[in-house]
């Protein structure tokens, strides 16, 4: 694969656009150069590839978030409620994702957390469904099924698009 149709799949996952990403990747006719890179297998598999691995660092993120709503502590938030000699610095530090809402109000601080089982339950469902979803992209297939639209051609050099 040449740099160039490296740097289209790299685009392809970042911009999702077909057209804008084989303008930016530098070729002079971007509808005809999508086209034709889209009928070619190493082409396609290489976007599959990133998008699987982009989708995966998402998921992990997702699911590293809900387990951190649904089990993490809330000793940070009880620190912030009960030390008045708090410094900006200090302030930093504390870990207050599990708080959802925070108010001053005349009889003090009122602190709101996320639902603990909400998380839960989110957090099952983002594994049972990570677990299904073993095939390709959905955003993948619909752009090659657009390309297959636009009349790809099979075998051409796409080096002067």
């Amino acid at each position: 694969m040449k740099p160039r149709e490296k740097e289209f799949c790299r685009l392809m996952t970042v911009v999702a656009d077909p057209i804008k990403a084989a303008r930016e990747a530098g070729y002079k006719h971007p509808e005809r150069a999508w086209s034709e890179l889209a009928a070619r297998e190493e082409i396609v598999s290489e976007i599959r590839r990133r998008c699987e691995n982009i989708r995966s660092v998402y998921e992990h993120t997702a699911i590293c978030g809900l387990y951190k709503l649904a089990y993490g502590g809330v000793s940070d938030a009880l620190t912030l409620l009960y030390r008045d000699d708090l410094r900006e610095g200090d302030l930093r530090m504390l870990d207050l994702r599990n708080v959802s809402e925070i108010k001053r109000t005349d009889k003090g601080i009122e602190m709101k957390f996320y639902d603990r089982i909400k998380a839960i339950d989110k957090l099952q469902e983002l594994l049972s469904s990570s677990a299904e979803q073993e095939s390709g992209s959905g955003l993948l297939d619909a752009i090659l099924s657009s390309a297959e639209a636009l009349g790809s051609r099979s075998g051409s050099e796409t080096d002067d698009l």
